[in-house]
């Protein structure tokens, strides 16, 4: 073979080696493009659609189904429950008990929580408490304390203005032991008392020393026995509403009224009636008409602050 065709297959050679070469090259670039357009997918999506749904699908397990979050769940509408459930309450004093115990016995049958106020030193005053406590109805010292007008006479045991402090102290003390299960105060009369601080203040060390509450009778305008309570921490509240100042069935319905009126507008009311039939009537014939306007009857230890 001649040397210049020698030199020409040389070159063809050459020249097919380089382009398989090329393409070899275009190849591996390919290749490697692809290979980096998956890893750049699989970063910006990590899982398939099947993938993705199962990872859902194990959330709303894991988030709903768990026992430990519906125990959250009961506990929140329990706590939401007892807000929206919240209901005005009422609750009833009956005073002057210990005179007679016939309507005292009525009092005691009626179907809902009232505290008997008892006067000391009367004839039926123990018999009264132990018959109270045997129907749950919560008992309190009717403590008697000297009106503005001195001429009316509170009963025995009366807190006098011109005593001294230790027979003002010992004056409490009898009351407070003369009959049992006593477990709070409220004033018979006693708006000359419940005017001074002084006396109020004795009164009111007896009291807390026994643990007692003590509800402000507010038979005056001016009385200052609550706010001293309050002062001296014990635990006390007021009366609302009076309800047989005249012993009339149709007035001590409008009474009622306005016991219903004030436990709505301002969630609570202390209604103080006395040991009167017609007061008896009208309680048992009006509190379920306060009970179905949403009013709860609780004992009056449950308003004292």
């Amino acid at each position: 073979m001649k040397k210049s065709q020698r030199e020409i297959i040389n070159i063809i050679a050459l020249v097919i080696i380089l382009i398989i070469a090329f393409s070899i090259s275009n190849l591996f670039n390919k290749s490697i493009k692809e290979e980096n357009s998956l890893h750049n997918t699989q970063n910006a999506n990590p899982t398939t659609t099947n993938e993705i749904e199962l990872e859902l699908k194990e959330s709303e397990e894991t988030t709903y189904d768990s026992e430990q979050y519906t125990d959250l769940i009961i506990n929140d509408l329990a706590s939401s429950e007892e807000e929206i459930n919240f209901s005005p309450k009422a609750a009833f004093i009956i005073d002057d008990l210990g005179y007679e115990r016939e309507v005292a016995k009525k009092i005691m049958e009626l179907e809902f929580p009232v505290a008997l106020s008892i006067l000391p030193f009367l004839q039926y005053s123990e018999f009264i408490a132990e018959e109270g406590r045997k129907n749950n109805q919560e008992i309190m010292l009717h403590l008697p304390m000297e009106p503005s007008n001195s001429s009316d006479n509170p009963g025995p045991g009366a807190i006098k203005s011109y005593m001294s402090e230790e027979e003002i102290r010992k004056s409490v003390r009898d009351c407070i032991l003369n009959f049992p299960y006593i477990i709070g105060v409220n004033n018979h009369m006693g708006s000359k008392i419940t005017e001074n601080r002084e006396i109020m203040e004795i009164v009111l060390e007896e009291i807390k020393g026994y643990n007692l509450f003590f509800i402000d009778s507010m038979t005056s305008k001016n009385s200052i026995a609550y706010q001293v309570a309050e002062e001296m921490g014990v635990k006390a509240a007021v009366r609302s509403v009076f309800l047989d100042n005249e012993n009339d069935m149709e007035y001590i319905k409008g009474q009622m009224l306005k016991v219903q009126e004030t436990a709505l507008r301002e969630g609570e009311a202390i209604a103080i009636g006395h040991s009167r039939i017609n007061t008896f009537y009208v309680l048992k014939r009006m509190i379920p008409e306060l009970i179905k306007a949403g009013i709860e009857i609780v004992p009056v230890s449950e308003l004292v602050k």
